[in-house]
């Protein structure tokens, strides 16, 4: 991600501004970026973000964004 913001870049991808980012919205956020992102990937992004707060909720919230921008 090229953005310097991530608090910037973590409210474009949450698009309807619920404070979490959905599967959809973030397919979404990086088509409109030119970049595809596989269902493998998804799984992935989507698993750890899941691991880090163990809600298992299937959304990434900001603070799990901002934890997995600093990686």
């Amino acid at each position: 991600m090229a953005d310097l913001d991530p608090t910037a870049t973590f409210k474009e991808f949450d698009a309807d501004g619920d404070g979490y980012i959905t599967r959809e919205e973030f397919t979404a956020a990086m088509k409109a970026r030119g970049e595809e992102v596989t269902p493998a990937e998804l799984d992935s992004i989507f698993r750890v973000a899941d691991g880090r707060d163990g809600d298992a909720d299937g959304r990434i919230s900001q603070a799990e964004f901002l934890v997995a921008w600093d990686r």
